[in-house]
């Protein structure tokens, strides 16, 4: 938990200060401070923060609500702050991918209990269970996973796959027209990839390499058939390297 690279986002330099100290106190240290949409979503689209810790209620044209709704497909926690106790703030939380919010002044423990629920998120146990009711191998073909729909089992092929999320201890699986889930963890399904096809592209998804149909490295997007995916920071130089690029 010391490790995460956590960025604040707020222009009142008082309570900024307020937040540093209680981090100091849990031994986090924050990557960044930013007073502004513009700084903030320049360092977050550069960095990709494991964590936002953000005021709902910025200066100037864009409000932290606006930041978290154009990087909401990073998929980067978020931990809200505003000085009002009211429903408003409560429902604006929960349109983006928060862990819902802070009312100022706020003491440690609220904010080390909300920072913990984040990292519970960001860092799923990997305990994994029976991955499909009553089937000990996922594997039943070469190049070919057997997963579960509706009491149906379906043998899906590597090559029909596009992406794989992960969400805790299962997996959704998606390919051309479907999406199935499993019951297990994505490191270890990853682990049942062939390496020469598919690679995590964020650590909460692995994509087929063959499948990816542009990359914007600016942003931290990838597009996987019609779907718009993150690439992670700490993901996106190994990522970029299975490619032979030309310069």
């Amino acid at each position: 938990m010391e490790k995460l690279q956590v960025l604040l986002v707020e222009d009142d330099r008082s309570a900024a200060l307020d937040v540093e100290m209680l981090l100091d106190e849990m031994g986090l240290k924050l990557a960044a401070i930013k007073d502004n949409a513009e700084a903030a979503l320049q360092f977050i689209y550069r960095e990709q923060p494991d964590l936002i810790i953000m005021d709902l209620e910025l200066k100037g044209i864009k409000s932290g609500m606006d930041i978290a709704m154009e990087i909401n497909h990073l998929r980067i926690p978020i931990i809200f702050t505003t000085s009002f106790k009211d429903k408003e703030s409560f429902e604006k939380s929960k349109t983006a991918y928060s862990f819902g919010y802070l009312v100022k002044p706020f003491d440690k423990l609220s904010l080390q209990s909300m920072i913990e629920q984040a990292v519970k998120a960001l860092f799923p146990e990997e305990g994994l269970e029976e991955p499909v009711n009553g089937i000990s191998e996922e594997l039943v073909l070469p190049n070919t996973v057997l997963v579960k729909h509706v009491n149906v089992l379906y043998p899906v092929r590597f090559e029909h796959i596009q992406f794989i999320q992960g969400e805790g201890n299962y997996c959704s699986i998606h390919t051309n027209n479907r999406k199935f889930m499993l019951k297990m963890s994505l490191r270890r399904l990853l682990e049942s990839m062939p390496a020469s096809e598919f690679s995590p592209i964020h650590k909460s998804f692995i994509v087929r390499l063959d499948k990816v149909e542009s990359i914007d490295i600016g942003s931290g997007k990838l597009i996987v058939g019609k779907e718009v995916l993150p690439l992670g920071r700490n993901f996106k130089t190994t990522f970029l390297s299975r490619f032979n690029q030309l310069k």
